[in-house]
C-alpha cells in the first residue's frame, strides 16, 4: 500500500535516497564524525557516528549487521578475568578488540547535560586550539594563517578529510562510518495492506540492510550501513619525519651574468655550500637575496600576528626570519635563511618581490652578520621604535607612570605599523601620517601630566596641558618641540579630512618642498627620535598616584 507516496517517498522508503548520500561520505572536504540532530524527528530521522578500528576487526564488523559501537561507548574501563588467577586489565577506551572512538557523547547527569568530547590525541597530533567562541578547533599553520579542522554544533561534529585521513596512516587504522535512518510515513497506517521487506548487501567494504514495516504503528523504514575506509601509507601523515618530503624549495634571483640575465639558485640548506666545504660548487648559505621593501607591507599591517624590529620579522611563535631592513631602498635576506626559517607559503610570497641586486647589504646587517659587532640600526623609523621604548620603560621604573599611555584594543601593534613609507603612494604617506600622529599626540597621559601641572582652561587638549608640563619642568626645548608636535596634528588633521581637493593637494606639495614622501617621513622620524632622546634626560619629579 505505497500507491499515496510520491517518488522521492518511495526513494526513502526503500532506502535508496539514503544509501546514495551513505557512498558520499567520507569522500568529499568534510566528513561528518557524529550526527545526532535528526533523532526523533520526523519525517526523517538520522544519525551517524565514527570510529577507528584494527584492519584485523574488518571481517567481524562486516559479518554483522547493526552497529559495531554505539554512541557514547568508548569511554575508560576495566576487565577481570578468572582463571588460575585473577587477572585485571585497563581498557581506556573500554574494549578489548582494539578500536577507539573519535568522538564520545557523555550522558546527562543530574544538572549538567550531556557533552561531546572529540578525541585529545588527534588534536595534540595536529595541535590544534580551541576557538573559544565556536569550540571549533583550528590549526595555526606555519606562516600564520587558520584553518578550521573540527566544527561543531549541538549534535553534530564534522572534521576536514585530509586531516582525518593523515590521521590514519598515522595510526594504520580503519575509519569506519555509520549511519541509522529512519523515514516516517504516519499517514500510513498499520492497517494497511503492504508487504515488510527488508533488504540486505554486503560488498568488500560496506554491509547494510533497508527494512520497511510497521514498528511505530505505521508505515516507516529503517537503513542502516556502514563501510570503512583503509588507512594510507604512513609516509602520507605528512609528519615529523615524513614532513620534509612534500617540501619545495623556491629558486630565488642571485645575481645577473654579463648579458644581464638572470641567475637563480635554490634556497634548500641541504643543496648550499658553507665555510666547512659542503657544495663548493653552489652558492653559499649566506648569499644576499634582495626583494623590494613592499615585501614588508603585510607584516607592517597585521601587528596582532607579525613583529617587525630592526634585523627580523617573527609570526609569533611560528617562524622568525633575520632580515637587513636598515637599507631605505631594499631589504635583504640570506639565501639560506629563505629556505631554513620560512614556510613554504612565506616562501611563495617573497619570490613576488625577489629583484636583481641592487646594490650591496646595509652597513648595519654587515657588520652584524659578518663581524659578529651589535650595532643600532641606522634607519630613523627603527631608531624611533627603540627610542620610545625606552622612553616608556625609563618614566616607568624612574617616575612611576608612562608618559603615553597604552593603546586600547584598537590600536595594539600600532608601533609596529611605523615605517618609512615603502612607496611614494599617497595611502602610504597619509597612512604614516596617521601612525605617527596617534603615537606622539593621541596616546599623550594626560591623566599623568594634568597631575603635575596642574588643571588648566576649559576644553584644553592634550598638547596644552604637555606644554604646561614642560613648563613646570623648566624644560629649554619647549617651543622646538611643541612645533614639531603641532605639525604632527595638523597634518593628521589634513590626511583625516573627509574630502580632500586642490587645496589638500597644495597643502601637501608645501610641506613636502623638494622632498620626496618617503624623505619627508623619513625627517620627521629622526626629528621625531631627538625629542624623545630629550624627554628621557628631563628631570624626575615623584608621582606616585600619577597611571
Amino acid at each position: 500500500m505505497t500507491d499515496g507516496l510520491s517518488e522521492a517517498e518511495l526513494g526513502q522508503l526503500n532506502g535508496e535516497k539514503a544509501r546514495v548520500e551513505f557512498k558520499r561520505a567520507g569522500i568529499g572536504p568534510w566528513t561528518v564524525l557524529y550526527d545526532g540532530q535528526g533523532i526523533g524527528e520526523t519525517p526523517v530521522s538520522a544519525t551517524s557516528y565514527s570510529v577507528l578500528a584494527p584492519p584485523s576487526l574488518r571481517a567481524d564488523f562486516l559479518g554483522e549487521n547493526g552497529w559495531d559501537a554505539r554512541i557514547g561507548d568508548g569511554r575508560p574501563g576495566m576487565v577481570t578475568t578468572n582463571g588460575d588467577e585473577e587477572s585485571t586489565t585497563y581498557l581506556p577506551f573500554g574494549n578489548d578488540e582494539g578500536w577507539e572512538p573519535l568522538v564520545i557523547v557523555t550522558d546527562a547527569a543530574g544538572t549538567r547535560d550531556s557533552e561531546i568530547i572529540f578525541n585529545q590525541e588527534f588534536r595534540l597530533v595536529f595541535e590544534l586550539f580551541e576557538d573559544r567562541r565556536t569550540g571549533d578547533l583550528i590549526d595555526v599553520r606555519d606562516d600564520g594563517s587558520e584553518v578550521v579542522v573540527v566544527k561543531f554544533s549541538e549534535r553534530k561534529v564534522t572534521v576536514r578529510t585530509s586531516y582525518l585521513a593523515r590521521f590514519r596512516a598515522l595510526k594504520q587504522l580503519d575509519l569506519w562510518l555509520y549511519t541509522d535512518v529512519i523515514a516516517h510515513f504516519p499517514d500510513i497506517s498499520a492497517e494497511h495492506d503492504f508487504e515488510q521487506v527488508t533488504t540486505e548487501w554486503k560488498s568488500e567494504d560496506s554491509a547494510g540492510f533497508n527494512s520497511v514495516g510497521t514498528t511505530f504503528g505505521y508505515l516507516s523504514s529503517l537503513f542502516m550501513a556502514k563501510k570503512f575506509f583503509a588507512p594510507p601509507p604512513i609516509e602520507q601523515c605528512n609528519l615529523w619525519q615524513y614532513e620534509d618530503r612534500s617540501k619545495n624549495y623556491e629558486n630565488f634571483i642571485i645575481g645577473e651574468d654579463e648579458f644581464g640575465k638572470t641567475v637563480t639558485f635554490t634556497c634548500e640548506e641541504a643543496e648550499l655550500g658553507n665555510y666547512f666545504g659542503k657544495n663548493p660548487e653552489a652558492p653559499h648559505y649566506l648569499t644576499p637575496v634582495f626583494f623590494r621593501t613592499e615585501v614588508l607591507q603585510k607584516y607592517y599591517n597585521n601587528g596582532e600576528l607579525y613583529c617587525v624590529t630592526a634585523g627580523s620579522i617573527s609570526c609569533r611563535a611560528r617562524w622568525y626570519l633575520r632580515v637587513d631592513n636598515d637599507h631605505p631602498e631594499y631589504v635583504a635576506v640570506f639565501l639560506g635563511d629563505l629556505g631554513r626559517d620560512l614556510p613554504e607559503p612565506e616562501r611563495q610570497y617573497w619570490k613576488g618581490f625577489n629583484i636583481a641586486p641592487p646594490g650591496p647589504m646595509s652597513s648595519t646587517y654587515a657588520r652584524r652578520s659578518y663581524l659578529g659587532h651589535w650595532v643600532d640600526a641606522e634607519q630613523p623609523d627603527h631608531q624611533f621604535k627603540q627610542t620610545y621604548g625606552e622612553l616608556q620603560d625609563q618614566w616607568q621604573n624612574e617616575r612611576g607612570w608612562q608618559l603615553f599611555r597604552q593603546p586600547h584594543d584598537i590600536d595594539q601593534g600600532i608601533l609596529n605599523k611605523l615605517h618609512v613609507p615603502l612607496n611614494e603612494s599617497q595611502i602610504e604617506f597619509e597612512d604614516q601620517l596617521l601612525v605617527l600622529a596617534k603615537l606622539l599626540v593621541d596616546f599623550l597621559n594626560e591623566k599623568g601630566i594634568v597631575k603635575i601641572a596642574g588643571r588648566g582652561p576649559e576644553g584644553e587638549r592634550g598638547l596644552g596641558k604637555l606644554e604646561r608640563f614642560f613648563g613646570v619642568l623648566g624644560y629649554e626645548h619647549v617651543q622646538e618641540d611643541m612645533a614639531l608636535l603641532r605639525q604632527i596634528q595638523e597634518l593628521r588633521s589634513k590626511v583625516s579630512a573627509h574630502s580632500k581637493g586642490s587645496d589638500y593637494d597644495s597643502y601637501i606639495a608645501g610641506k613636502l618642498g623638494d622632498k620626496t614622501k618617503k624623505e619627508f617621513v623619513r625627517d620627521l622620524h629622526r626629528r621625531s627620535t631627538v625629542m624623545l632622546k630629550r624627554w628621557i634626560e628631563l628631570p624626575s619629579i615623584p608621582m606616585a598616584t600619577a597611571n
